[in-house]
């Protein structure tokens, strides 16, 4: 396990002076957050906004899902010093969690309010984010939360290639 995180920071430190524009397409990978979760994401981002779709593992032991889309603000966030360009989504989220606590059959759900902070890679099609936000959970009572993922995707882009157009 630590060969592969070490493997992901070398690969994400080797680009990481060279930041890149999103890429419209279809994007899939990992994420973890906390409360504690770790699963498989899925995203569709048509550019001026986005639809994902996670599948795991939450404390409690849970079966997590969640659904949800944003809109994508086109402008980075660029700091000159760092080489850095951070792009913004603001949108909706909505979490199930499936399990069972001292023997009984436990279904809990949640409405959030994700703001992510997304950063692209120039070289390759990776995608590194880290979203937060707040969390209304429901199903046993109401309660306030407070949600926070990172994660990288991998994306496959739905344009096609300029180079040999028009050739």
């Amino acid at each position: 396990m630590k060969r592969i995180v070490l493997l992901l920071v070398l690969l994400i430190a080797s680009v990481a002076l060279f930041a890149g524009e999103p890429i419209k397409g279809i994007g899939a990978g990992i994420s973890t957050g906390i409360p504690f979760h770790i699963g498989a994401i899925g995203e569709y981002n048509f550019g001026p906004a986005y639809a994902s779709v996670e599948l795991g593992y939450a404390t409690g032991p849970y079966f997590m899902f969640r659904g949800g889309g944003g809109y994508n603000f086109q402008k980075p966030f660029t700091n000159s010093d760092l080489g850095l360009d951070l792009y913004l989504s603001i949108g909706g989220q909505f979490s199930g969690y499936l399990g069972s606590f001292s023997g009984n059959f436990v279904a809990v759900g949640a409405f959030g309010i994700p703001v992510t902070w997304s950063w692209y890679a120039d070289k390759i099609p990776l995608k590194v984010f880290v979203q937060s936000g707040p969390m209304l959970y429901f199903g046993g009572g109401v309660d306030l939360g407070f949600s926070g993922t990172i994660g990288a995707m991998y994306v496959f882009s739905l344009e096609p290639k300029q180079g040999n157009v028009g050739n």
